[in-house]
């Protein structure tokens, strides 16, 4: 597959994503320049999350049991992931002066969540191929958006109102979904149609976070 496939099914669609994303902070929008390294930190952000996750690639691909699937779903899948993009955000952007409504957390969060993806994407499509990398454009994207996104409400909500505990709320919350998310599709007890239907389910709940979060926008 050449370079132009690639980036079609993979980087593409991540802006696309973004740019849709984006859009719902209408208020007071976050720099654009922002929101782009937030997206280029979360595709980074592969890199020590593949190299963290390798030596467990057998255990996730033929787990001896159920049990053992479950926990490195859990303990190694949603916890590195989860934690290596809240952590691009927490320990860069989330410093910045733009940062200064709950909303922000959300959209960069979004947007780290959905390098990630398209990194990991272009990545999928060329060792699967095309189709998988149109599945994965829109299935996996979502996902790690509404991840990343409920985790932003939390990491935004931590910082205008002062209570850094809220952040650790946010991140054990989206370990445990992205965990289990996997889990339930790795095991195979879910059909495809109830992995779109869980896919819709975190994006409402992501939805109506943002909603919350917008309206209570100092700049409304």
């Amino acid at each position: 597959m050449n370079l132009f496939w690639l980036l079609a099914v993979s980087l593409l669609p991540g802006l696309l994503w973004v740019y849709y994303f984006y859009r719902k902070d209408r208020y007071e929008p976050e720099p654009a320049n922002l929101v782009i390294k937030a997206f280029i930190y979360g595709a980074l952000a592969v890199i020590p999350v593949g190299l963290i996750e390798a030596p467990f690639a057998k255990l996730i691909s033929n787990p001896p049991n159920l049990v053992t699937l479950f926990l490195v779903t859990i303990g190694v899948i949603g916890l590195v992931e989860e934690t290596a993009k809240f952590a691009v955000i927490r320990y860069t952007i989330y410093n910045s002066d733009e940062f200064d409504e709950v909303v922000d957390g959300i959209i960069y969060s979004i947007a780290a969540g959905l390098g990630f993806a398209a990194l990991e994407n272009l990545l999928y499509t060329y060792v699967f191929g095309f189709k998988v990398g149109v599945i994965r454009a829109i299935v996996t994207s979502l996902i790690h958006a509404s991840f990343s996104g409920i985790m932003g409400y939390y990491l935004g909500k931590a910082k205008l109102e002062a209570k850094p505990s809220l952040i650790w709320t946010g991140l054990l919350q989206v370990i445990i979904l992205h965990g289990l998310y996997d889990f339930l599709i790795i095991s195979g007890f879910v059909s495809n149609y109830l992995v779109y239907g869980m896919v819709i389910a975190f994006y409402i709940y992501l939805v109506s976070l943002i909603n919350r979060a917008v309206e209570s926008s100092p700049f409304k």
